[in-house]
């Protein structure tokens, strides 16, 4: 026989997900869930897998609930799931090799010793099966079997034979009639004895082929058992067998199918958005739902939930189909976010890696707490000739305005999600790489950077334009910058402007470009470029790949590259036509994230500064010589190291992180500081003794020096707030809890003056 390994595993232990009590901020995910890949009902609560991690939807209410790294799972990149009846669990499987499970939803567990195992490299879960005290499972590298006792896995550790040098991926597994049936990709089936006591020993294992009367000689893709048949789906038939007289064709699953399914005795399979389901020899219902079916759950006869690969959960009910699937972004994807006032906008893709375009039609993503999120497109509310491939996006706290750049077809003005304006090489003379305006090209305008300079002039860049800077003066006429200032090979991927009318743009692998208009935006005869590259004199960068910038509140220029963070602390010199070097700030006696790609700074309401490397994200002290946080997947529920941009609501210091797989934020505590303090803000209020949290004070000034009294004027504790907001973890200077009474915070500005009061008060429970 054809020779391929088991892996016999007894579990090694159990260890709890991540809690929230473990966090120094609240998370809060913002995914996509119209992927789906999989789902399971437990106690009338179906259970789908899906791009974004999982969800729960309970027919009888049409209620939802979503769960991500946040509420415990390993991940938002689940492979499949299984409920083990007898176990009375929802078991959860990864890419990694990790295994969730719960029989509490609100109290999610894992299983790590596949993860954690360094023997074998693909350690992808595939699928599970569980019968009596086992559950089976089907990863790429064999097969591992868990014992379960108790409705829980046991915590003793028995290992078998960990030697698989064939390393042979099994990808479907069940237990029918006392034998174990595996599926080895482009082998073949497997079975042995349930109760054989070295499962590792290839002799124990009989093929499935001509011998026992298998007629297949396509490959096989699935099993599936009900309590009667085994099934076998191949690439063109599906075959059952007894156990008792061999394999046969199956009268009802016929032709080419995607899944198999089974309930019990009933059985079904789908082929694209068909899903025939059969009863008996007699009884059947055929019906057709949109999306790609990826899983069909049976709830009673003639309903069922079906997952989907485009359209998320629908609910088939005797022909009537309803929508169960949570709100949430169109994709995940994420290329730039920005926020303010409640409002988050979404650039989700224009270009790879190489920044080359990618025609996407997946239009602007907005979202609102108030109404949640909807989808700006050609077919909702923009412009057809520049609603393609949106890959910049600037929020203007000032005017409540956001300007959306498209990486191919120009830039969109919205406010509150509805487009106000757009400007493409037609209307408006955007610059384009080739000769002609032609709106059918959609590479044609990369928009790479949008910002306003302090006379509310709008510029804007643009990548490999023949003219790669413009300007929107306050007439609302746009003008271009000649291209003979220009390097002839420029590649511009970012722009900002600084407090004194400079231009900074990132030339991606050939380092900064300053574009000095010496105040003077529509007249080019007087204006010039610098050039600050690495090296002594010449910009000292420490190499020429720079990959983001930011100005922080004093004024100075921050520079992400791909050895770290530099920072130019003179921009006067710079806007007086000098070359200045930069200098990295130093943190533990070497250069900033010196090792780190810099994919995107942000600047936050207390001047820290928020850094979006691949290595998670770091917050850092105003000068950046103390780390504040570092989130990452070992350490939080961040959903990839890999983080594109960032971006903080300044009303609310929500800090929000575009990844790799989807949005996430963690509440901050730095808001916008105000020009006084009309609106204090003291939360929760009041405040119950038995509450662990922080109290928040929101709406000081910048940097504001707050005292919390008694009302008697008895100084409690005094605290400095992160911008506009300061925050008090509900204990005196000797670290005490407060008593119940009326507590006042009293804030001033950092020289003592212009003071205000907050009050609240702390009530015994």
């Amino acid at each position: 026989m054809r020779f391929f390994s088991v892996v016999l595993i007894i579990i090694l232990g159990i260890s709890s997900g991540w809690g929230q009590n473990n966090l120094p901020g609240a998370w809060r995910a913002y995914l996509n869930h119209t992927e789906c890949i999989q789902a399971a009902e437990m106690n009338g609560i179906v259970y789908t897998l899906s791009k974004g991690g999982m969800f729960a939807y309970e027919p009888e209410s049409q209620e939802t609930r979503t769960f991500s790294t946040i509420d415990g799972l390993s991940g938002i990149n689940p492979t499949t799931i299984y409920h083990a009846e007898a176990n009375g669990s929802i078991f959860i499987g990864y890419e990694s090799g990790m295994i969730d499970y719960f029989s509490d939803e609100g109290n999610i567990n894992y299983l790590s010793q596949i993860q954690t195992n360094t023997f074998y490299t693909q350690k992808r879960i595939n699928e599970f099966f569980a019968k009596d005290n086992r559950l089976y499972v089907a990863t790429d590298f064999g097969l591992v079997i868990y014992n379960l006792s108790d409705g829980l896995p046991v915590t003793d550790v028995t290992q078998f034979g960990l030697g698989n040098p064939t390393r042979l991926k099994i990808t479907s597994v069940t237990v029918f009639k006392n034998r174990i049936f595996v599926l080895v990709q482009n082998v073949g089936i497997f079975s042995a004895d349930e109760n054989s006591t070295n499962l590792k020993d290839p002799s124990v294992w009989t093929p499935e082929d001509e011998s026992t009367g298998f007629p297949a000689t396509e490959p096989v893709y699935q099993l599936k058992s009900t309590p009667t048949i085994l099934l076998a789906r191949s690439d063109t038939s599906t075959y059952f067998s007894d156990g008792s007289s061999g394999w046969a064709p199956h009268p009802k699953l016929t032709g080419k199918l995607d899944r198999l399914y089974a309930w019990g005795e009933i059985v079904g399979g789908s082929r694209i958005n068909r899903t025939s389901v059969f009863y008996n020899e007699t009884d059947q219902i055929t019906f057709f739902i949109d999306g790609g079916v990826e899983d069909v759950v049976y709830l009673r006869k003639n309903v069922f939930l079906v997952a989907t690969r485009f359209n998320g959960l629908q609910y088939f009910d005797t022909y009537e189909v309803s929508n169960a699937t949570p709100d949430g972004p169109r994709t995940n994807d994420c290329i730039r976010i920005a926020a303010g006032n409640g409002e988050l906008y979404v650039a989700p893709k224009g270009y790879d890696q190489a920044f080359t375009p990618e025609v996407s039609t997946l239009g602007i993503y907005y979202y609102t707490a108030q109404q949640g999120w909807t989808f700006l497109d050609k077919d909702q509310g923009l412009d057809p000739s520049v609603s393609t491939g949106f890959a910049r996006v600037t929020y203007d706290d000032n005017t409540a305005s956001t300007w959306v750049g498209s990486w191919g077809s120009g830039l969109v003005e919205l406010k509150n999600g509805q487009q106000e304006a757009f400007y493409n090489c037609q209307n408006a003379g955007i610059s384009t790489i080739n000769a002609n305006c032609n709106l059918t090209n959609r590479e044609n305008s990369r928009v790479s950077g949008i910002d306003r300079d302090f006379s509310g002039n709008l510029w804007m860049s643009l990548d490999f334009a023949r003219e790669p800077l413009m300007v929107r003066g306050t007439d609302g006429n746009w003008s271009a910058a000649p291209s003979f200032r220009f390097p002839q090979n420029h590649h511009i991927i970012d722009m900002i402007v600084d407090d004194y009318g400079s231009k900074w743009m990132l030339n991606a692998e050939q380092g900064v470009l300053v574009y000095l208009d010496n105040n003077t935006p529509t007249d080019f005869d007087d204006d010039r470029v610098i050039s600050l590259k690495a090296g002594l004199n010449q910009g000292n960068l420490p190499t020429n790949q720079v990959y983001s910038i930011a100005k922080d509140l004093d004024g100075f220029i921050w520079v992400g590259t791909g050895q770290g963070v530099t920072v130019f602390y003179d921009p006067y010199s710079i806007s007086q036509g000098k070359i200045v070097d930069a200098s990295p700030p130093v943190f533990e006696r070497r250069p900033l994230l010196k090792d780190a790609i810099i994919n995107a700074i942000y600047v936050d309401g207390g001047n820290r500064k928020w850094f979006a490397t691949n290595d998670g994200v770091f917050l850092m002290s105003e000068d950046g010589d103390e780390e504040i946080y570092h989130f990452n997947e070992a350490n939080s529920p961040i959903l990839s190291d890999a983080v594109n941009d960032i971006a903080v609501d300044n009303s609310t210091g929500e800090v929000f992180f575009a990844t790799a797989r989807g949005i996430i934020s963690f509440q901050g505590d730095a808001t916008t500081g105000e020009d006084n303090c009309n609106d204090i803000l003291v939360f929760p209020n009041p405040v119950f003794s038995d509450y662990e949290g922080v109290v928040t004070i929101r709406g000081t000034g910048l940097e504001s020096r707050v005292k919390i009294t008694s009302v008697s004027g008895l100084l409690v504790k005094e605290i400095r707030s992160q911008g506009g907001t300061a925050i008090w973890d509900g204990r005196d200077v000797y670290g005490n809890k407060v008593r119940s009474g009326v507590y006042l915070a009293l804030i001033s500005d950092r020289n003592g003056d212009n003071g205000c009061v907050g009050k609240f008060t702390v009530i015994a429970r």
